[in-house]
């Protein structure tokens, strides 16, 4: 049975949008990781790299969006990371060329529940791209321009504080400066944090205060009021001017939440995890299918 112990160094390749690199492990003592990044083509030439870098096992975000001929180009163990719920009427010939998939929350939609589910993953971070602690003196507050409060909450609470807009489309390396330079996250949004926007896990990577009106899935074990604050209109600006008025009022939560990140929300020891599964689960049905028919 082919399992992966923690001696066993394999080469990973994970092929996805640049807005996922934050969320891989540039190193580990497990394995050889490679990022690469899918461009215009659809993925084809990402593949090709993998595939020439002598990959053993590819793990592909957004796995739903490849073509088939790219996913048959991938070489070694084929596993699609779903970073979020998608539309069940998107194309989803594709997944089928993978070996696993893993989907963000459970349960698995039952229009899809004939694919190779491996598990329940929600996206993971990079800790070790943080490793000082919650910088507690930080107190600076953004806001996402895609999920800001609305207006009149906004601007009630830029009368209590300064806001720093973050803008769409910067990259990782960029977003990720503007996360450690700062204490505070509001976020607002009409679905589960989860789901969607991995920008509130990545705050809470950094030792940011989270307050957001909506929680994360419940299946996610990040818990209301021990490690983020669920506000939404009036009470986010209450919440704001308790903070001004009281700049230690919340470290608690900001030391619990970087803590559950570090533990639950690794990539380094989720992605490990999840090979040495694929790898276990693989070699069970190979045993199986060699042994002697009961009839």
């Amino acid at each position: 049975m082919r399992v992966l112990s923690s001696s066993a160094r394999m080469k990973v390749a994970f092929l996805g949008r640049s807005v996922f690199e934050p969320h891989v492990p540039r190193t580990a003592e497990w394995a050889d990781l490679r990022f690469f990044v899918l461009g215009e083509d659809g993925g084809a030439t990402a593949a090709d790299e993998a595939r020439a870098w002598g990959a053993e096992a590819c793990l592909v975000f957004e796995p739903q969006k490849l073509g088939g001929d790219v996913v048959a180009r991938l070489p070694g163990m084929k596993v699609g990371i779903v970073p979020a719920p998608f539309d069940i009427f998107e194309a989803v010939t594709p997944l089928s060329g993978f070996r696993w998939l893993t989907w963000p929350e459970s349960p698995v939609p039952s229009e899809l529940a004939s694919l190779p589910w491996l598990q329940t993953l929600p996206l993971p971070v990079d800790t070790r791209r943080f490793t000082e602690g919650p910088r507690l003196q930080r107190t600076g507050i953004l806001v996402p321009e895609w999920a800001s409060p609305p207006a009149p909450v906004l601007e009630r609470i830029r009368e209590l504080a300064p806001v720093e807009l973050l803008p769409r489309g910067l990259d990782p390396s960029a977003l990720l400066e503007r996360l450690e330079g700062a204490g505070v996250l509001l976020h607002s949004s009409r679905e589960l944090l989860g789901r969607h926007d991995p920008l509130p896990m990545l705050a809470l990577s950094r030792g940011l205060l989270l307050i957001a009106d909506t929680p994360f899935s419940t299946d996610w074990y990040v818990e209301p009021e021990d490690e983020l604050l669920v506000r939404g209109g009036e009470d986010m600006v209450r919440a704001v001017d308790e903070l001004v008025r009281m700049p230690g009022s919340f470290h608690a939560v900001r030391v619990r939440a970087w803590q559950k990140v570090r533990e639950a929300f690794d990539a380094s020891a989720a992605f490990q995890r999840l090979l040495h599964d694929a790898s276990l689960l693989g070699g069970v049905e190979e045993h199986l299918t060699r042994l002697p028919s009961a009839d």
